[in-house]
């Protein structure tokens, strides 16, 4: 499998304001002289030696998640990230029209780019949408009210289902086995496992981890058991929690505990808060770091924190 994240943003689209881009530019030509280059032929070498983030941050767009095995994907939430993936098929020319979308909750930022998605009003398409809750109808069709949005969904050129799924039950979506489980979050909110050739992704993102343990999950700590990547809700740390609890987001901290109980093999941290400037992102990793080289100094887990447009493979 391959996971496409295209939108890792928590709460709303947000990117650094122009000053801020202004001054993380200068830093960049500060680091450029330091490391020593001096020629713009050195500028594309110097990018290269950097990890994406530190040249581009993490990216603007909201929760939408892509699984990949050849021909066949998943898409996880609508959030403004679903408008990449529209543009990028638009882009490459696909000829795909058949798409299968899986909706967490229904929280703004996790919908906000489902009428901007090009699918919609191709009258070639199929458009499949599943939750657990049985609003998602309701829900997905406001979206597309006046004078909210100048088409109304009845007017859509797609075909488009909805299907409810049970919790914990297997569900074959297109070729992937998926199962929902609950996540700790104020609102019915729900993580999913998605498996395939004996790989499994787990998507947990609006979720506060109040339960860590095995005895605490219940039923959902099948969402987390043995994957081969976790992506994790960690839009605070530990301190932002004493104002923020009960808000349904987690933190590096819970992430890390989660993947010490259930044996995860990797985690991507992400839902970044729109209002946490590059620095202060860069600051929450850095103590992510501190804490794991102090708590699970033996762990073979990787981490990183997650941004638009990253790809992973999965074997």
């Amino acid at each position: 499998m391959k996971i496409k994240f295209w939108g890792v943003r928590g709460s709303l689209p947000s990117s650094m304001s122009p000053f801020d881009w202004s001054q993380h530019f200068e830093n960049l030509m500060i680091d450029f002289f330091r490391c020593g280059f001096s020629k713009a032929s050195d500028v594309s070498h110097f990018i290269q030696q950097q990890k994406i983030p530190q040249i581009g941050g993490f990216g603007e767009a909201t929760t939408c998640v892509q699984i990949i095995d050849e021909k066949q994907s998943l898409i996880i939430d609508g959030g403004s990230g679903i408008k990449k993936y529209s543009d990028f098929l638009i882009q490459s020319q696909s000829s795909q029209n058949e798409f299968h979308i899986l909706l967490s909750h229904f929280h703004f930022d996790h919908l906000l780019g489902l009428p901007f998605f090009g699918p919609h009003f191709q009258e070639t398409c199929v458009i499949h949408f599943y939750a657990v809750q049985p609003e998602a109808e309701a829900c997905v069709r406001r979206l597309f009210e006046r004078p909210m949005f100048p088409v109304s969904f009845d007017k859509l050129n797609a075909k488009i289902f909805f299907h409810q799924i049970q919790p914990y039950k297997v569900n074959l979506i297109n070729g992937f086995k998926v199962q929902a489980f609950q996540l700790d979050h104020p609102d019915q909110c729900f993580g999913f496992r998605v498996e395939k050739n004996q790989v499994a992704y787990a998507h947990a993102i609006d979720h506060e981890s109040v339960r860590i343990n095995h005895e605490q999950l219940g039923k959902d700590a099948g969402l987390f058991e043995k994957v081969k990547l976790l992506y994790f809700d960690a839009q605070y740390d530990e301190l932002d929690m004493l104002q923020k609890k009960g808000w349904g987001h987690g933190t590096c901290d819970r992430g890390f505990e989660v993947a010490h109980h259930f044996g995860v093999q990797q985690i991507l941290f992400a839902h970044h808060d729109p209002s946490v400037s590059l620095q202060n992102s860069r600051n929450q990793k850095k103590k992510a770091q501190e804490l794991f080289e102090k708590k699970y100094i033996n762990s073979s887990l990787s981490w990183d924190f997650a941004y638009d447009g990253q790809e992973v493979e999965l074997f």
